[in-house]
């Protein structure tokens, strides 16, 4: 299991949602935190996506919201290439 740094900042009415110094509050819809005697903490995150497109019976188009490629890229998402896009 992949580990991550993660800051939770509130600073007026805008926080800031730091993964490995990577500020994705902008994708960021809501999240929750857990953590129960032994056991590890869980940060959820609800990230913003505007459409989920069925484009025929074996491929579908999801289109993300703005900051959300980024925030799966600090949890070390890599984006498919150009042409699969």
């Amino acid at each position: 299991m992949t580990r991550h740094h993660v800051e939770i900042r509130t600073q007026g009415p805008r926080g800031q949602v730091l993964i490995d110094g990577h500020d994705i509050a902008r994708a960021v819809t809501s999240l929750s935190f857990k953590a129960g005697v032994g056991e590890l903490p869980t940060l959820r995150l609800d990230l913003r996506l505007i459409d989920v497109t069925e484009l025929g019976s074996a491929e579908t188009q999801v289109v993300l919201g703005e900051g959300v490629p980024e925030a799966l890229q600090a949890l070390g998402w890599t984006p498919p290439a150009a042409d699969q896009a």
